[in-house]
C-alpha cells in the first residue's frame, strides 16, 4: 500500500499485513517489539499500512488503518494515537511540508498539523466541511491541498481554506490524486476523469480520446 526508500537505501513496503523492508538481497518483515503492545502479537504484523514516508530528520512514519501512526527513528518507536493528540486513529495520508511540519489526513477526524511538539487540528466540525480526508499535497508555493470525500479539494495557504468543487469547475467532487506540473498547474485525478487547474480555471477530460491543450 505504501512505499518509500530511506536514506540508507532500504525499501520500506506497506501491505495489508504490515510492513516489510528490502535491503536489495532479502525481504524481511518489520515488527514492533513486544514491549509496545498489550498482547503478545506484534502490532504491525496484521495492520493495513496505507502510507510510509521518511522525513528530513530520517524518521520513518507508518500510517495504519485503525491503529494510529508509528514513528521509527534510530531504533526507537513512538506510537501516536487519539490518546496523545491525534484526532483519529484511522489515518489515510501523511505529508511533510517544506518547513518540516507533518500533516496527517484521517478518515473521521479531519486534518492535523504536527510541528514535532504540538498538534493543530482542523476538524470536520470546524473549517473542513467533510468527513474522509484523502490525498495530501504541497505545491511549489507552499499551499497544502487535500481531497475530502465527495466534497472536492481544499487549499490551505497558511491562513485561509479555499474549497474547490464542481461548482468551481471540477469534473467531480471525488478526487483521488493531486499533482503539480512544471508550469505550476494542478492536476486532479477524479472518479470521472482528470481536471487541470491553471490557478484560475479548470479544464476537464472525461472522454477516451487524446487530450491536448
Amino acid at each position: 500500500m505504501g512505499l518509500t526508500i530511506d536514506k540508507s537505501g532500504l525499501i520500506w513496503v506497506g501491505t495489508i499485513e504490515g510492513v516489510g523492508r528490502f535491503d536489495g538481497k532479502k525481504f524481511m518483515p518489520f515488527l514492533l517489539p513486544d514491549s509496545m503492545v498489550a498482547n503478545p502479537q506484534h502490532m504491525l504484523s496484521d495492520q493495513l499500512v496505507f502510507k510510509i514516508i521518511e522525513d528530513k530528520n530520517g524518521t520513518i512514519w507508518l500510517v495504519t488503518d485503525g491503529n494510529g501512526i508509528f514513528k521509527y527513528h534510530k531504533g526507537e518507536f513512538t506510537h501516536l494515537t487519539d490518546k496523545n493528540g491525534l484526532t483519529d486513529n484511522n489515518a489515510a495520508d501523511i505529508l511533510e511540508d517544506k518547513h518540516g511540519n507533518i500533516w496527517i489526513g484521517t478518515f473521521y477526524g479531519g486534518v492535523s498539523k504536527f510541528d514535532g511538539k504540538t498538534y493543530t487540528n482542523f476538524t470536520k466540525e470546524g473549517v473542513i466541511d467533510g468527513v474522509e480526508i484523502g490525498n495530501l499535497y504541497e505545491d511549489s508555493k507552499g499551499n497544502i491541498w487535500f481531497s475530502v470525500e465527495n466534497k472536492g479539494v481544499y487549499r490551505y495557504d497558511g491562513t485561509n481554506f479555499t474549497q474547490f468543487t464542481t461548482e468551481n469547475g471540477l469534473t467531480t467532487n471525488g478526487v483521488q490524486s493531486i499533482f503539480e506540473d512544471n508550469k505550476q498547474q494542478l492536476w486532479f485525478g477524479t472518479w470521472q476523469g482528470i481536471s487541470l487547474y491553471d490557478g484560475q480555471n479548470f479544464m476537464n477530460a472525461k472522454d477516451k480520446e487524446p487530450w491536448t491543450k
